[in-house]
């Protein structure tokens, strides 16, 4: 991917905790399948103390949407419910926070006080998240490029969306007050794989205190994404660390693809597009567009939006897969309404000629305006028409701050516009917590050593390559591979490989992720240390454990793989040996290969590949008369 001109990004880590509770409660931090409790609540905005209220939370209050609650006594309690009042934070959370600003250099507070962050999507009981700042500044190195940290933060992890329907968001509780680090970073200028490397830094440095958690879901990365002089957008929920790139050379595309159309606005002389809309429900109703008519049949409404100077703009594409027209798609998109139509794509849509200009009459439109058919809903309608419009007019003034999500695919889609300053007021129900000069003498005491001096001494004394090292540290398998190491007669590099790569190739090969952690590794890389199966046969019985939900030695089993002795390998050899002798006598050493691999074909998965290979270079040699 090729650097942007004047790209900004600025990373944000959260990174969950390894500590025994949640952060304000005594719950464990657990993911929970079975849910035996719910209730239903409708959040509303407040104001701040300044009076004023936040616009995201408005945004998100206007969506008329009620969220349902499903919890368990085994990870949640009265205080995630908001009908106790938060227990005191957690000490062990507060050092474990406290050691990730000590490792990054940043200055630590001398008191910590808790806020309320306002927050109304839905993730929160009570309408707002609990967040406590720790540290500002320092800075790391990553390949000759400094890295400034702006603030490291002590905040209550989200509750766990489970789905939604058009009435209301479902949400589980076993992930709501999971204490979570927040460290983020000051922008940074360059490719997108810069902010890749960055974030894998970053990882590295809050793994090496061994105060963090691993596996799925632990972390996640925002990014704050602006162009040179322009609006920063936020866009959240990146999960995996190789789509960081992707979603910046995404998020780059599009924002280089709004200022595009609004210089090209203003060189046709609109400074703000305006509009207008009125309901046109009767001219549509023996339309033949698909999306149209679903809308009428179920007894909704369509909205037609006349923007004036946008002909033609609106399907335009001066970046590959970014246009103006999708940006008005995800504002109805995030209020759950999926039925829009612009007239750069009528003819596709269905929409007629002599449709479009009924609809350019009944809206005075000319031939220099789009036209946006809006269908659903009436109520949601009507809401989505003057979003709509709003957004509309932004286009002249190139790319607008707001919040987006991050997608599988490494997109970015509309969420709502960004939070204000007045979102954040005091926690009064949580005593602030003095940073005392023993506190910290301890917190410094506990500074780890470099996570590249870590990685070297993997490779110094376990013979690993650097790569295959690295791997090791970055996996959630790390902390199994010495104690494997230790008292598995396996070799060292056979084990990380094991640990590190099979996961990975077996995912792709369709295997849920899921079932691939390190009980399931640890217990098939035993079942070959004890001689059940070759390493060889090390991915199947993986494979089977996994898909079959079994132990490894019941996967051995049923694979047929129990393990040959050192005598039943040899007779096979001898049995090759004796049916090959042509070939021996025509190739002679060069037939070592071609009898290796028939003799492989008859033990796969039963007999280690170094035993076949020393048992036939003995018989080999007897049969060439060495």
């Amino acid at each position: 991917m090729k650097e942007r001109a004047g790209l900004l990004v600025g990373l944000e880590i959260h990174q969950q905790l390894a500590i025994p509770t949640k952060l304000f409660c005594a719950c464990p931090p657990v993911k929970t399948e079975e849910f035996p409790y719910h209730f239903e609540r409708r959040l509303r905005p407040s104001q701040s103390e300044t009076g004023k209220l936040d616009p995201a939370a408005v945004f998100e209050y206007a969506k008329g949407r009620s969220n349902k609650y499903f919890w368990s006594p085994e990870s949640s309690c009265l205080v995630e419910a908001d009908e106790e009042p938060p227990h005191p934070m957690s000490g062990e959370g507060l050092e474990a926070a406290l050691l990730v600003g000590a490792v990054l250099g940043s200055h630590l507070v001398d008191e910590v006080h808790v806020m309320r962050k306002i927050v109304i999507d839905g993730s929160n009981t009570g309408g707002f998240q609990r967040t406590a700042v720790l540290g500002l500044g320092g800075s790391f190195e990553v390949e000759g490029t400094t890295v400034g940290v702006q603030s490291v933060t002590l905040e209550e992890d989200a509750a766990r969306i489970l789905g939604e329907d058009s009435g209301s968001r479902h949400f589980a509780l076993d992930r709501l007050g999971v204490a979570l680090v927040e460290v983020a970073l000051d922008p940074v200028i360059g490719e997108p794989e810069l902010v890749g490397r960055v974030a894998l830094h970053l990882g590295r440095l809050l793994r090496s205190t061994g105060r963090v958690a691993r596996g799925l879901g632990t972390i996640r990365q925002d990014l704050n994404v602006s162009l040179s002089g322009g609006r920063v957008v936020e866009v959240k929920g990146v999960q995996k660390l190789n789509l960081l790139p992707r979603v910046v050379e995404y998020e780059g595309r599009r924002q280089s693809m709004l200022v595009q159309v609004a210089e090209r606005l203003k060189r046709e002389g609109t400074r703000k597009v305006r509009c207008s809309h009125r309901d046109v429900t009767g001219l549509l109703v023996a339309t033949s567009s698909g999306v149209v008519k679903r809308a009428v049949a179920e007894g909704g409404a369509v909205y037609c939006i006349a923007a004036r100077g946008l002909a033609g703009m609106l399907g335009w594409e001066p970046e590959p897969g970014v246009r103006l027209g999708k940006e008005v798609a995800e504002v109805a998109r995030a209020n759950s309404l999926g039925g829009v139509i612009h007239s750069d794509e009528f003819g596709k849509q269905g929409v007629s000629e002599e449709e479009r200009e009924a609809l350019a009459s009944a809206l005075g439109a000319g031939t220099a305006d789009a036209l946006i058919l809006v269908a659903g809903r009436a109520e949601t309608v009507e809401r989505v028409v003057l979003l709509i419009e709003a957004r509309l007019g932004e286009a002249a003034s190139g790319v607008p701050a707001e919040t987006r999500s991050a997608t599988d695919a490494g997109e970015t889609r509309y969420m709502r516009p960004r939070p204000g300053s007045q979102r954040m007021y005091p926690e009064t129900d949580i005593e602030e917590v003095e940073i005392t000069r023993a506190f910290r003498e301890r917190v410094a005491a506990e500074a780890p050593e470099p996570w590249t001096t870590v990685v070297d001494m993997l490779q110094k004394q376990f013979a690993l390559s650097r790569d295959l090292a690295l791997k090791l540290y970055d996996s959630e398998s790390a902390a199994e591979f010495r104690p494997l190491a230790a008292r598995l007669k396996l070799e060292p590099s056979f084990i990380a490989s094991a640990l590190v790569d099979l996961p990975v190739r077996l995912e792709r090969e369709g295997v849920p992720a899921t079932r691939l952690g390190p009980d399931t590794l640890v217990s098939a890389l035993e079942a070959v240390d004890a001689g059940k199966a070759a390493k060889e046969a090390l991915p199947e019985i993986v494979r089977a454990a996994a898909e079959k939900n079994v132990s490894a030695d019941e996967a051995v089993k049923l694979l047929g793989l129990a393990g040959l002795s050192e005598e039943e390998v040899s007779r096979v050899v001898r049995e090759v040996v004796a049916k090959e002798r042509p070939l021996i006598s025509e190739k002679g050493e060069g037939a070592f290969s071609p009898l290796m691999g028939e003799v492989m074909k008859e033990v796969r998965g039963k007999a280690d590949g170094s035993t076949v290979a020393r048992l036939l270079r003995r018989e080999l040699d007897r049969a060439l008369g060495r």
